[in-house]
């Protein structure tokens, strides 16, 4: 994903909900990773925790702004329309490949998944699994690389004040599926 180009034009739900369930990979987990990434470039072995620290940080603090860019009293059928800059996406990819390296077992992950396991013990009741941090990164990632013509139809429509025309209801609706199969509560 290298060279992401552009920004990134995303539609999301404008319930809460959806984010705020996993804002906590931000302050609780990513930038754990990052200090830790940190501390270990600062020993000269900064590989070991696969990314440096600021992309651990990027993609923290692009959770917090996709959280504070939600409304907290929007109603159900409210989207958001955000442009997120092409190396926050980029970021938020590149954890996410570290995440799935980590479920995978990959053996260049194994201080990875420590200090996941960890955190995920002792800061979180119930306990948290890397496979929940995933999971919770993945239903992120795939709300914003959503890449349906659908999302133009709907982007379109908000800017232009048109949500009620039925191409646009028709577009939402194979959003709103997209989302569903994705996890995502909307």
């Amino acid at each position: 994903m290298r060279g992401a180009g552009p920004d990134r034009v995303c539609v999301f739900p404008g319930r809460p909900g959806w984010i705020r369930d996993v804002v906590y990979l931000d302050d609780q987990v990513l930038d754990y990773l990052a200090v830790a990434a940190a501390a270990n470039a600062w020993r000269d072995d900064g590989a070991r925790y696969l990314l440096p620290a600021d992309t651990y940080r990027i993609a923290a603090q692009a959770i917090t702004a996709l959280a504070r860019a939600v409304p907290e009293d929007a109603g159900p059928g409210r989207v958001v329309l955000y442009a997120l800059p092409a190396w926050k996406l980029e970021a938020l990819w590149d954890v996410l490949l570290v995440l799935r390296r980590t479920v995978a077992g990959d053996p260049d992950t194994d201080v990875v998944r420590e200090l996941l396991e960890d955190l995920g013990d002792h800061l979180f009741t119930p306990a948290h699994t890397v496979e929940r941090f995933t999971a919770d990164l993945e239903r992120v990632v795939a709300v914003l690389m959503l890449d349906l013509p659908a999302v133009k139809v709907v982007a379109t429509a908000v800017v232009l004040g048109e949500e009620r025309d039925e191409a646009v209801v028709d577009a939402y609706r194979q959003i709103t599926a997209a989302w569903t199969e994705a996890g995502v509560r909307h």
